[in-house]
This record gives C-alpha cells, sequence and structure tokens, in this order.
C-alpha cells in the first residue's frame, strides 16, 4: 500500500508539472514597432517588474502605458491506477499583460544623459573650509538667484533692457560672486543654500511655451538653451562649494516646471558621489528647509495663494514647526519685492515674501507697464540660535543693467 501510494503522489506530481507547463509562458505582440503587448502566465511571476525581466523588455527602450493581473486555478484529470474515476489536480497561475509603447526621443536622450553623469560622476572628498572665528551656534547662507529666465531674448526699444543667454550668464555669475563676498563678514558658514529652479529656464518646451502652454516668441532654442543651463548651474555650485557645502533644493517655476526637474535630476546625476553638495530634487511642488530655530519653505509663487502658506508650512512639518521660532516662505514669479498683497505678509508668525528676480522686463512688461521693478539676488544669513541675523541684496542699476557697485 505504501509503494502505491508513493507511485500515486508521484503521478500526481508529474501531472501537475505538465499542467503547469503547458498553461505558463510568455507572448509578444506587437502590430509596429511602437507598441507591444506582453503576455507572461507563471505560477511565480506575481508583478509588473518581475514580467517584465522574464519577458526580457528592454527598459531602455519601451515603456509601461498600462498593465492587469489575473489569477486562476489550473485543474487538470489523470488515471491513477487502482483508482475508480478521475482524480483532479490543481494548481494557482497566475497572468500579467502589459501594454507597452516606446519612450520618446527626447525621454530617451534625458535618461541617457542621466545614466552617463551617474556612471561619470567623480567621488569627490568633502572641501576643509577654513574656520576664521569660533561661535557657539552655527551659520547657513541662503541665496535666492530667483526668475533669471535663461533663453529669454529681448531688445531695446521694445523692453527696458537687452537679454541673452551670453548675459544671463554673466550676471547670474556676477551676482552670486558678490553675494558671496558681501557675506564674508558672517562666515564660515555650516552650509550654503541654493533654491534651484525658480524659472532658470524661460520655456518648458520644444516649441517655444511655458509649461501651461502659454507661447513665448522671444525663446531661444530649447536644447541649446538646456545644455547652456546646465553648465550654468554646474558653475554656480562649484563656486558655491568653494565657501561651504551646498544644498540644492530644486524648486519648479511657472515657465519651466518639467525643465526644472530634469535639471535637479541632471545635478544629482552630477553631483551624487561629492560630498560637499546635497541636491534635493524630488516632485514636491514646494518644499523645506530646517535649521535650528529656523523653518524655510521654498514655493515659486504661482500656484499657492499666501493666506494658505502658513497653514501649510504647519501640516507639512509638525516636527520642526514644534521647535522652530522663525519661520518664513520665500517666492518668486513676480519680478519684484511684494504683489498686489503687502510686500512681507506675516500670519500666525509666518513671513511671505516674494523676493526680486535677475532678468529685466521683456516687451510683454514694458507693454503692461509692468516695468522699471528692482532687479536683484537676496541673500539670507541664518543663525541656529538666533535666527536671520542678515539680509543682503545684490543690486541691478535699472537704467544701465549692470550690477551695482561693479567697475563699468
Amino acid at each position: 500500500m505504501e509503494a502505491k501510494s508513493k507511485a500515486t503522489n508521484r503521478i500526481a506530481n508529474d501531472i501537475v508539472a505538465q499542467a503547469k507547463k503547458s498553461a505558463a509562458g510568455c507572448e509578444k505582440n506587437g502590430k509596429d514597432d511602437k507598441a507591444q503587448v506582453v503576455t507572461l502566465r507563471s505560477e511565480t511571476v506575481h508583478t509588473i517588474d518581475d514580467a517584465l525581466r522574464v519577458g526580457k523588455v528592454d527598459r531602455e527602450i519601451w515603456m509601461v502605458d498600462r498593465w492587469v493581473l489575473n489569477k486562476w486555478d489550473c485543474v487538470a484529470k489523470m488515471d491513477v491506477p487502482g483508482v475508480v474515476g478521475d482524480v483532479l489536480a490543481a494548481t494557482e497561475l497566475w497572468q500579467v499583460k502589459i501594454w507597452l509603447k516606446r519612450k520618446p526621443g527626447e525621454i530617451r536622450a534625458i535618461e541617457s544623459l542621466l545614466a552617463d553623469l551617474k556612471k561619470r560622476s567623480p567621488v569627490v572628498p568633502k572641501i576643509k573650509v577654513l574656520k576664521r572665528t569660533k561661535r557657539q551656534a552655527p551659520r547657513q547662507l541662503e541665496i535666492d538667484l530667483m526668475d533669471p529666465h535663461l533663453g529669454m531674448r529681448s531688445h531695446r526699444p521694445a523692453s527696458d533692457q537687452t537679454w541673452s543667454i551670453d548675459e544671463c550668464e554673466t550676471m547670474a555669475m556676477a551676482a552670486i560672486r558678490e553675494s558671496l563676498k558681501r557675506a564674508e563678514t558672517y562666515a564660515p558658514f555650516e552650509k550654503i543654500i541654493w533654491p534651484y529652479g525658480n524659472d532658470l529656464m524661460h520655456i518648458d518646451t520644444l516649441w517655444h511655451q511655458t509649461t501651461a502652454g502659454t507661447p513665448q516668441p522671444e525663446a531661444e532654442s530649447y536644447h541649446h538653451t538646456y545644455k547652456r543651463a546646465v553648465e550654468l548651474s554646474i558653475a554656480i555650485i562649484d563656486e558655491l562649494k568653494q565657501v561651504a557645502p551646498v544644498k540644492i533644493i530644486q524648486v519648479p517655476g511657472n515657465h519651466d516646471r518639467q525643465t526644472a526637474f530634469t535639471l535637479g535630476m541632471v545635478m544629482w546625476a552630477k553631483y551624487h558621489n561629492d560630498a560637499n553638495v546635497e541636491v534635493d530634487c524630488s516632485a514636491a511642488p514646494y518644499k523645506f528647509h530646517h535649521f535650528g530655530k529656523n523653518l524655510i519653505g521654498f514655493e515659486h509663487g504661482k500656484s499657492v495663494k499666501p493666506i494658505r502658506l502658513a497653514a501649510l508650512m504647519a501640516n507639512e512639518c509638525r516636527e520642526a514647526w514644534a521647535v522652530t521660532c522663525y519661520r518664513e516662505w520665500h517666492r518668486g514669479d513676480q519680478h519684484r519685492k511684494g504683489t498686489g498683497h503687502p510686500l512681507t505678509m506675516e500670519e500666525q508668525g509666518v513671513s511671505v515674501e516674494h523676493l526680486p528676480g535677475l532678468v529685466p522686463p521683456n516687451e510683454w512688461h514694458k507693454l503692461k507697464s509692468f516695468n522699471w521693478q528692482k532687479r536683484g539676488v537676496t541673500s539670507y544669513v541664518w543663525d541656529r540660535d538666533c535666527g536671520p541675523i542678515a539680509r543682503l541684496l545684490v543690486s541691478f542699476d535699472s537704467y544701465s543693467g549692470k550690477l551695482m557697485g561693479a567697475k563699468q
């Protein structure tokens, strides 16, 4: 009887294995080279990642459009010697069906760029900064380079000032260096904070449009401007990290929401092995920085009404809110200090401030008489215990467009 039972179990296992083998498999179908459907049936593959791996899908070429997961019981009949009638053997089978579409060229290009940058990113040790003074509490420096609008073109007399990629790069680097020079009195700094983005670029698409689709007729070529934006960003970061470790906080603008995100990813890929640079390039539309008694929020200024920002900060940063005294939001977008609301609005101990921008008024601003606003780059010195102890402003002459105080 024992031998018969073992033989029966062996036969049953063979039949179940045969049932699994006949039901399992991987099928690929596609009408053209732009779309494919992958269907994988197996006892062990239950997730989309496993299905893509087993189906040998090239993730550099294809992206998932949609997918479904199904499970059913597979039942097979078998004849067992000595047993009258049919014996049924059941097992679970899973089916993962995936609809694929070919990645657009621009996505493949950006992914390739990120992978190459990550591969080539050098390992950089932390730079030793000379400590010239001793104090109990450390300090941090925040530099707000708002609204450069790299890639915008403007010409007199339709606009107040000329503006080109070369002029933007020159003024941005001059403002960064002057900001560092004016902050020397308050050094050394534990860290430099750079809210990165805030309409760094003027357009967000190949068709010279903002993120919302508003045409920008004065825009330069997207690809050319993007490359120059990468080069300018790297130049600024390399300048800042010679003074102190740098934290890059990516803040999307209303002109360049998607571009700002991808530029943040490029900076992460470039510096992820650099001990002197930290990059926050998450997809969050607004971000926060907590330092001692200080809590700072960064939002470009287009999407959230100022009256909502105090409660938003309290809910988003409950632990930091409980231990801080100085809480501020720093915003751009308006290319000037203030909007239709007060320049600095404070509700429930939270200040909301719009900061001046780098870019001059273009033809549209002059047409609407939104010109002659003061341009500049604002910096803050934050003390861990004492809060904001200094506010520094690098300004540009409204008539010449040049950095004020610089040799002409």
